[in-house]
């Protein structure tokens, strides 16, 4: 008689349990991109290997921040700004811009991507230093295939990975509670 109860209190924790867990899995990320110190110098080596803005190109998905931070203490000018398209297009800058000042060592400037699609960006005073940002569904990047036969690879379930757990404990508890103990196999 008192499976019932005991049942229904499980499943109550459980539900409890997921709506819990459910929104962090789901949360938008923030995604932070340096700016490489010495990237304002001429012809930093930066502009060689396309790491200006560190990491580049950023993925994404639709919804997520990216929020660049000035960290370029070079002997150059250490001042830098983060502005959509390229210094050529009659438009860059109406995507985003961090604005007329530009940022100094140390300052922020963030922008929130709703959009699928891929998004140039370059710094107006440093044309060299250029940028990109993946928009996608999934943030992924997909494995590279590097000629091995070995498929050692682990799958990655990100920020579902607590809801998967949690869903797999709670049927195991409420299949022992309906089954009154331990499964005999």
């Amino acid at each position: 008689m008192k499976s019932k109860p005991m049942g229904a209190l499980f499943g109550v924790l459980a539900l409890v349990a997921i709506l819990a867990i459910a929104p962090s899995a789901f949360a938008a990320q923030t995604v932070e991109v340096s700016i490489t110190t010495g990237a304002g110098n001429q012809n930093p080596p930066c502009v060689a290997t396309k790491d200006c803005f560190t990491p580049n190109p950023v993925q994404i998905a639709p919804g997520d921040t990216v929020k660049w931070t000035n960290t370029d203490s070079g002997s150059g000018s250490t001042t830098h700004t983060v502005t959509s398209g390229h210094l050529e297009d009659n438009d860059a800058g109406s995507l985003f811009t961090s604005g007329d000042a530009p940022l100094k060592k140390g300052q922020t400037y963030s922008f929130t991507f709703n959009n699928p699609g891929t998004y140039d960006y370059f710094c107006m005073i440093h044309p060299w230093m250029a940028g990109q940002v993946i928009v996608a569904a999934s943030a992924t990047s997909p494995p590279t295939n590097n000629g091995t036969s070995d498929n050692n690879t682990v799958p990655e379930f990100g920020s579902i990975a607590p809801i998967v757990l949690a869903i797999a404990v709670i049927s195991t508890v409420v299949f022992t509670a309906r089954n009154r103990g331990i499964p005999k196999l």
